[in-house]
């Protein structure tokens, strides 16, 4: 079969795919995708519409709770789907262990027509109707946030263009993959479409995985780096009230170890003032976090000081009121309930960035470069981090939101490297 990429995406984003009934194969708005099915069914895979079913039907029991869950597993059904169709000719139900196999390799080193050099929607309206867009690809070749933000200081950003040809699969997102396949493949043989789940069989033999614990702890802010972080936005706000929102966002998001999706407003929750309640002299916040779970997190006092400010800049009064409707976080338009996960990603960017140029200028080149690189998810971890060593394990996990204490103790707890890096730092040549 020919690797030139002649195929289309197959599955709308999150809400449109939902609002889409069940029962209804394909969705109207998108008549490019039954034409591409139907033409795979008439010509190399007969049971190409069946396969298309089975995937829908999987995505649509899995991942109605999680929005991020559907994009992971839409992204992984679609392009298994594809390569199955157009390079292996053959249906997802007839696969093999061999067939998976040679998928696995295929994703480790896909043809170059199959890879794109940007993010692209999968579809674009046009006269009321949705149309395959032309430059998607099932992969897609990025350059890390450091390294686009070193050439935008020397280069246009219009001039800034990955090469395909550096697409390299990582390991987390190789693991992914077998994880992605194997809930896939549960899934069809619950339905009897399928007859076994060979992924497990391929993962245990594969020669791609490697097994990693040169690097394994969580990517985390220093203590230096924070202070920038925190002063260089705190000094920002002073000076301009916009920025307390900045401010709010980092503080909230290190001090109460959460998660950008905790802050953002979803489609099931829309975070309020009124999340933050007061037991007798204790300050608490519900976080609404993975697999729907609510759960109280602790709120230290000092935090209570970066709250008020923020709420006196939108002209709220001392600490929220008991079941305060008010957003947590307020857009510019006045008619969303919140910010998005992006929007608030953005905004905490901005706030590494001017950290990142503070400590630049003050000589500290190389911590500067790491801020370039930094998430909002760095700031849970660095909260936690710092904090391990003075609560007790059992209350962090707790406000984590980590079922097990394992857990916390796997990511947080480095002693025995922190040991063996002071142990060998004098060593001699």
């Amino acid at each position: 079969m020919s690797q030139c990429f002649k195929a289309v995406p197959l599955f709308d984003s999150y809400r449109p795919f939902y609002a889409l009934k069940r029962s209804i194969l394909f969705p109207e708005d998108i008549p490019a995708v039954k034409t591409f099915v139907n033409s795979i069914a008439d010509g190399p895979v007969p049971e190409a519409i069946d396969d298309y079913w089975h995937a829908k039907d999987f995505l649509w029991s899995k991942c109605r709770r999680s929005e991020a869950t559907y994009n992971a597993f839409r992204s992984e059904s679609e392009r298994f789907l594809l390569w199955a169709w157009c390079i292996h000719g053959k249906s997802v139900a007839l696969m093999k262990k061999r067939d998976i196999e040679a998928y696995i390799d295929f994703v480790v080193n896909p043809p170059k027509s199959w890879i794109a050099v940007r993010v692209c929607r999968r579809f674009e309206s046009k006269s009321g109707q949705k149309k395959p867009n032309q430059n998607w690809r099932p992969f897609v070749v990025k350059l890390s946030k450091a390294e686009r933000k070193e050439l935008m200081r020397s280069i246009p950003d219009t001039a800034i263009k990955p090469d395909s040809g550096n697409y390299a699969l990582a390991q987390k997102s190789l693991r992914e993959v077998f994880s992605n396949l194997s809930v896939l493949y549960n899934h069809l043989v619950e339905e009897d479409y399928a007859f076994g789940n060979a992924i497990a069989a391929v993962k245990k033999a594969s020669p791609h995985l490697i097994v990693d614990v040169s690097n394994n702890s969580v990517k985390r802010l220093s203590a230096l780096q924070w202070e920038y972080v925190l002063e260089s936005t705190r000094m920002k706000a002073d000076q301009d009230p916009i920025w307390e929102r900045n401010l709010f966002i980092i503080a909230v998001m290190k001090s109460l170890y959460l998660r950008v999706s905790e802050l953002s407003c979803r489609p099931n929750w829309s975070p309020k003032m009124g999340d933050f309640f007061r037991e007798e002299d204790d300050w608490w916040f519900i976080a609404f976090g993975k697999g729907n779970k609510k759960r109280k997190v602790s709120v230290p006092v000092d935090f209570l000081d970066y709250l008020r400010r923020y709420r006196l800049s939108r002209g709220l009064d001392g600490l929220p009121a008991v079941g305060e409707s008010s957003p947590l976080l307020h857009s510019m338009r006045k008619h969303n309930p919140g910010l998005r996960a992006r929007t608030i990603a953005m905004l905490a960017q901005e706030a590494f960035d001017l950290a990142s140029e503070n400590m630049a200028r003050d000589g500290f080149e190389d911590d500067a470069k790491v801020l370039l690189a930094t998430s909002t998810h760095w700031l849970r971890h660095t909260g936690a981090s710092m904090d391990v060593d003075t609560r007790a394990l059992k209350d962090l996990s707790a406000d984590l939101g980590h079922g097990k204490l394992s857990t916390t103790d796997k990511e947080y707890v480095h002693a025995d490297d922190k040991e063996r890096a002071a142990s060998g730092r004098m060593r001699r040549v």
